[in-house]
């Protein structure tokens, strides 16, 4: 009786802490990226924590403070380098406009359909019918979500500093207290709290290494192509494709209508569906290379969850709150099933 009235007050629990994350999700995105960073920095903060000057040790607040710095300055490094492409990337977005994609889908429909002629197919494309079921005013709102989800960047960079330094200064006591909270609904919590600690911390560095190799690979292979920007459609091309499943295909979506446009503007009609089919291959290709090597080398069995499972998770995300949640989706469900593996093995029981 008590096993079940414990399950049922968890369940409960749960089902009232989904109706506040939809509610304050900005604060959440805030929190999560906090929490990795504060995850991924702490043995820099620990071993600042055992220096000593003289007789002086290192308090742990000034060790935060230190650990800020270093976050900030590697941050403003990475942004000055990148500066120069975001800008083109951010000018690039900006400058979709509804009719030339349309014009695009239609010169694409035409080549399609001489070329299904030529081989005496009887068959009919209209991407503009596609794109219509789709929505095809929501494609330039995609991106613009994507830019506008953290509200003012000022706001959003100080709100992760603030819950960082905190998360970093009081991190033992933080864990303290949701290790006491997490035993009254789950056995071993202070072991699943060290193991939700590694997976962070690996995943994320994962994933600053996933993105860095797909950056360099799309940015060679579309220089190799010969497309205009060829970085900077890379810079989106590899960050997108964190998103499980929707981000290559984003990408792709993205990078055709781009440099399609582009060789509409140039009279290059010709050109754009072996443009197509060659974005196609390489697509193909690098992202092959992701899931067959990068991944399983990074990640290892981080996730360990079936491919449809992982389909259902980011669709979900999606429609709860836009592409951000699609992108931390995966870690927070695969966090959830880490801490709530012990409930449902009592539930089976009870």
């Amino acid at each position: 009786m008590n096993n079940s009235m414990k399950n049922i007050i968890t369940l409960g629990v749960i089902a009232m802490a989904l109706f506040i994350v939809t509610q304050i999700q900005l604060l959440i995105i805030y929190l999560f990226i906090s929490i990795v960073i504060s995850i991924t920095i702490n043995p820099i903060s620990n071993k600042i924590c055992n220096m000593k000057i003289g007789t002086f040790k290192i308090s742990k607040t000034i060790a935060s403070i230190m650990c800020l710095l270093i976050i900030m300055t590697t941050g403003s490094i990475i942004g000055y380098i990148l500066s120069p492409l975001i800008i083109e990337e951010l000018q690039i977005i900006s400058s979709i406009r509804i009719q030339e994609v349309q014009n695009f889908l239609n010169i694409v429909t035409n080549q399609i359909n001489n070329k299904l002629n030529l081989l005496n197919l009887d068959i009919k494309t209209n991407l503009i019918d596609v794109m219509n079921i789709v929505n095809i005013s929501s494609i330039s709102g995609l991106f613009q979500s994507m830019l506008g989800i953290l509200g003012n960047i000022f706001m959003a960079i100080c709100s992760v500093l603030f819950i960082s330094f905190f998360l970093i200064k009081d991190k033992a006591l933080i864990k303290e207290k949701t290790t006491l909270f997490l035993s009254y609904f789950i056995p071993n919590a202070n072991k699943k709290i060290n193991t939700i600690i590694y997976f962070i911390r690996r995943y994320f560095i994962g994933l600053c290494i996933q993105t860095c190799i797909l950056f360099v690979l799309f940015g060679f292979s579309m220089m190799i192509l010969g497309l205009p920007n060829p970085w900077t459609l890379a810079v989106f091309a590899a960050v997108i494709n964190i998103i499980p499943y929707f981000g290559p295909l984003i990408g792709f979506v993205f990078t055709s209508t781009i440099v399609g446009t582009i060789y509409i503007d140039q009279n290059m009609i010709d050109l754009i569906l072996p443009l197509i089919l060659k974005l196609l291959f390489l697509f193909g290709i690098i992202q092959s290379i992701d899931n067959f090597i990068i991944q399983p080398t990074i990640y290892s069995k981080a996730f360990n969850a079936h491919p449809l499972e992982i389909f259902f998770v980011a669709m979900s995300a999606g429609l709860i709150g836009g592409v951000m949640w699609m992108i931390i989706a995966m870690p927070i469900y695969t966090i959830i099933r880490i801490i709530f593996s012990e409930l449902l093995t009592n539930l089976q029981k009870a």
